[in-house]
């Protein structure tokens, strides 16, 4: 039986698409849907629906249109994964996170029995999630030990401190000259910035390149640039938190302008060596005290990844 093996994700949430590549390589008849480029990929969806399918996914279990759109808006229409499952009852389907810091929010462990396979970044998510779905570790899949650098020519230490501005929807709202205004304190100081791939970020790029800040392309690889800089500020409950402390990095977080709902206590616990800065104006470079640790990120096992996935 030819099986199609469908990779679905929304924008920065997608991250697959290497193992779609490779699964390509080997002949295998693949589907990519992005939803944030794919404006109407209900449509392709509704195709498949008695067709047998494998489902291999990053996305949010329950977000749909109407919940997605309320935290980001778009005018893509699109299913949530529990909503594919129901439509398409596919053979086998698996769950890789795009999140390192929360890979499920809240009342989706709920759901994990609707799933076949967690594919697990590692410890100690191997453990608390074995309980409700099958789980198999395979590192985490933003991490290639032996991936050609995005860009060669990075030197080794391409600058002191980078920062992953998330929670982007409210720099989108708030403009690009308000939102270089608001952020400024920290942008002089020579931190570089790479913005998450969504709507929108080219053109924060260029205003923000021409104001003089160094800035990395959204779509390069976070843990590359991670790999290349001493200090990683983020905000807000990014999966860079666990991306650069797991890599033995002094992390920052700063506060102001982010969200984080009921979560700071669980941050704080997880990440005890995670720098707080209350408010923009606070963070001072020269300052910034070393909280550097042994590297814990396990590199992502790609041949061990598509066995789960195919067999």
């Amino acid at each position: 039986m030819k099986k199609t093996f469908l990779f679905y994700g929304f924008g920065a949430e997608y991250v697959l698409h290497p193992i779609y590549e490779e699964l390509i390589k080997k002949g295998e008849t693949c589907i990519e849907i992005d939803a944030l480029t794919i404006k109407n990929s209900r449509s392709m969806i509704k195709k498949l629906v008695g067709e047998p399918v494998v489902l291999v996914t990053s996305a949010h279990l329950l977000l749909d249109q109407k919940s997605f759109t309320d935290y980001y808006p778009t005018d893509s229409k699109f299913y949530s994964v529990m909503e594919i499952i129901s439509l398409i009852n596919p053979l086998k389907s698996v769950f890789f996170p795009h999140d390192l810091t929360e890979p499920f929010i809240e009342y989706e462990d709920q759901y994990l029995n609707q799933l076949d396979l967690f594919l697990s970044p590692g410890e100690p998510f191997s453990t608390i999630y074995s309980q409700y779905v099958k789980t198999e570790e395979v590192g985490w899949i933003k991490y290639r030990s032996n991936q050609t650098p995005t860009y060669a020519k990075l030197t080794a230490k391409s600058g002191r401190a980078i920062w992953f501005l998330s929670d982007f929807i409210l720099y989108l709202t708030m403009g690009m000259e308000k939102s270089y205004e608001v952020l400024a304190p920290i942008l002089t100081q020579g931190v570089s910035v790479k913005l998450p791939l969504w709507q929108g970020s080219n053109e924060f790029e260029d205003y923000f390149t021409a104001k003089g800040v160094r800035m990395y392309p959204a779509v390069m690889n976070a843990v590359e640039l991670i790999q290349q800089h001493d200090i990683i500020l983020t905000n807000g409950l990014s999966s860079i938190i666990a991306e650069s402390y797991y890599s033995g990095k002094t992390t920052v977080n700063i506060t102001e302008r982010s969200h984080y709902g009921n979560k700071m206590s669980v941050l704080k616990k997880n990440f005890p060596d995670l720098i707080f800065y209350e408010n923009i104006v606070d963070f001072k470079l020269p300052e910034v005290p070393e909280k550097s640790r042994k590297p814990t990120l396990k590199p992502f096992d790609m041949d061990k990844a598509i066995s789960f996935i195919i067999n």
